[in-house]
C-alpha cells in the first residue's frame, strides 16, 4: 500500500499543496503549528472517509474559500486508484462528496481502499483517558479490514438515535414499551455484528502490541483485554429497560465497551510513566499495522506524528528500528535530531512551514 501523489485545495492552513511521498520513510520537519499534523490528517480522511481529529467537518476548510478538497492517487497491489473528498460549505451546513475512480462513494464505501495506521499525541487518550477513544481505535482500524463493519457502525448510530427518542417519548407518557420491540431487536442484531469482529481483532492484536512493547521498552508487559457486553446481549438490554428508560439514554451496548491497557499486570493509566505511555500506545498502533498486513496482504502506510518526543533514546532506537521494517512511513518532527543519520541518509527528508513543504537535498 503506497500514496504515491496527493493534492491538498483549502484544507487547514493549506491553501495548494501538490505532494510526492516516497516508497519507504518520509521524514516532514517543521515547528509546531506550521501543518505537519494537518498533512497526516489529510492523508488519514481518504483512508477512513471523516477527520479523526475534527469534531465538525468545516473544522477542516480553509480560509480561502467555501469548501476544501483532497485528491490522491494510492497504489494496492498491482493497481492504482484515484481517491477524492470535497467538502462544499452550504451555509451553516456542509455537503460532503467522496469519489473512487471518479465514481460517487458513501462514506462508509470509502474504507478498505486505502488503509492506514495513525499515531499522533492525543492517541495518548487511549490510555489517559475514557473509552471513547479505545473504541475508536478499534472502529478506525476495523472499518479497514472488515467488510460490513462501518455498515454495522452507521447502523448503530441509527439504532441509538431512534431508541434513545423513544424512551424519553415513553418516560413521557406518550407511548408504551412495546414501542421499542424493533429497536432492541435491531440493537441486539447490529451488537452482534460489531462485538464479533472487535473480540476477535483484540485477541489477534494482543501478542503483537506484546511483542512490540517488550521490544521497545526492553522486557515491559503489555496486555489488552476487551471488556463487551454481556454475553446474553437480547437480555441485557431487556433488563436494562428500567434504567434505560430513567436514564433516556440506551446503556447496554457496544457503544459502551472499553478496553483495559495493562502493563506489567497494573492497569496502565494509573501505573505508567508519560514515555511508558506513550510506548503502550505505539505499541497498539503497530500491532494494528501487523493486523492490517495480515489480514490484507498489504502493509498500511504508517503516519506518526511527534512520535519520538518523551522516549528516551533506546526506545526511540527500538521504535525506528521497528518503523523501518518496510512499507511506506510518514512521520514528523519538531527537528532532525531525534532521527540517526543512517535513516535520514535513506529518507526524503521535508521541511513544513506555514503551510507549504519543501524537500530538502
Amino acid at each position: 500500500m503506497r500514496l504515491r501523489r496527493l493534492r491538498l485545495r483549502n484544507h487547514r492552513n493549506y491553501a495548494q499543496l501538490e505532494l510526492a511521498p516516497g516508497p519507504s520513510i518520509n521524514v516532514f520537519i517543521g515547528p509546531n503549528g506550521q501543518g505537519k499534523t494537518n498533512l497526516l490528517e489529510a492523508v488519514a480522511m481518504l483512508a477512513l472517509s471523516t477527520s479523526p481529529r475534527a469534531r465538525r467537518e468545516y473544522e477542516v476548510v480553509g480560509p480561502v474559500g467555501p469548501g476544501s478538497r483532497i485528491e490522491a492517487e494510492i497504489e494496492t497491489g498491482q493497481s492504482r486508484r484515484e481517491l477524492s473528498i470535497t467538502l462544499d460549505v452550504e451555509g451553516e451546513r456542509i455537503r460532503r462528496t467522496i469519489e473512487v475512480d471518479g465514481a460517487r462513494r458513501r462514506a462508509f464505501d470509502l474504507p478498505g481502499h486505502f488503509r492506514v495506521t495513525l499515531f499522533w499525541p492525543d492517541d495518548l487518550g487511549l490510555v489517559k483517558a475514557g473509552p471513547e477513544l479505545r473504541r475508536r481505535f478499534l472502529n478506525q482500524m476495523l472499518v479497514q479490514v472488515q467488510p460490513g463493519y462501518a455498515r454495522a457502525l452507521a447502523g448503530l448510530r441509527r439504532v441509538l438515535e431512534q431508541r434513545n427518542r423513544l424512551l424519553k417519548r415513553i418516560a413521557a407518557g406518550e407511548g408504551g414499551e412495546d414501542m421499542l420491540d424493533a429497536w432492541n431487536q435491531e440493537l441486539v442484531h447490529v451488537g452482534t455484528e460489531i462485538v464479533g469482529p472487535r473480540t476477535t481483532a483484540v485477541r489477534e492484536l494482543g501478542p503483537e502490541a506484546a511483542r512490540c512493547h517488550a521490544q521497545i521498552a526492553a522486557k515491559e508487559r503489555l496486555e489488552i483485554r476487551y471488556e463487551g457486553p454481556p454475553e446474553n446481549l437480547a437480555e441485557a438490554v431487556n433488563n436494562s429497560l428500567a434504567e434505560d428508560l430513567r436514564r433516556g439514554s440506551t446503556s447496554v451496548g457496544p457503544h459502551r465497551d472499553d478496553l483495559r491497557i495493562l502493563l506489567d499486570g497494573q492497569d496502565a493509566r494509573s501505573y505508567g510513566s508519560q514515555g511508558q505511555q506513550r510506548t503502550a500506545v505505539v505499541s497498539l498502533k503497530l500491532a494494528e499495522a501487523a493486523l492490517i498486513d495480515r489480514r490484507t496482504g498489504e502493509r498500511p502506510v504508517l503516519l506518526l506524528d511527534d512520535v519520538l518526543s518523551e522516549l528516551d533514546g533506546d526506545r526511540r532506537a527500538a521504535l525506528l528500528n521497528e518503523v523501518s521494517a518496510g512499507g511506506q512511513v510518514i512521520i514528523t518532527s519538531v527537528e532532525a535530531g531525534p532521527f540517526p543519520p543512517e535513516l535520514i541518509a535513506k529518507a526524503m527528508v521535508w521541511t513544513v512551514s506555514q503551510g507549504r513543504i519543501e524537500a530538502c537535498g
